[in-house]
């Protein structure tokens, strides 16, 4: 399942009680508050404290709160006090808060969404 969406003013919010298993393609931001199982790409991503993604994120800006297992792309990424990430991240710039849980390799990169893959 891909969704799309032409207008940038639009946040897309997938529920907590929500499931989608897929591809989502969106070019405004998204906020992960169910569970994701499959890719994102967005202008941003915010996964939400109960929120769960089980794939790869390729954003501008990414924010975690929640738990993702799979890796990140982004130009910014931020992990929160008390997220879990089960993978490798590839950034420009990096934020860890203090409590966050992170395993993996890091990586930065100048073009990091270029190394992406497409979903």
């Amino acid at each position: 399942m891909i969704l799309e969406e032409q207008t940038t003013a639009t946040t897309l919010t997938l529920p907590r009680r929500a499931t989608i298993e897929g591809s989502i393609q969106f070019p405004g931001p998204v906020i992960i508050e169910g569970t994701l199982i499959g890719e994102i790409r967005s202008a941003s991503v915010v996964v939400s404290e109960r929120g769960l993604v089980d794939g790869s994120i390729g954003a501008g800006t990414v924010t975690v709160l929640g738990e993702v297992t799979g890796d990140i792309y982004a130009v910014n990424l931020t992990l929160k006090t008390a997220c879990t990430v089960y993978g490798n991240i590839y950034h420009r710039h990096l934020t860890l808060e203090n409590g966050c849980y992170f395993e993996g390799k890091s990586r930065r990169h100048n073009e990091p969404l270029a190394m992406a893959p497409g979903p």
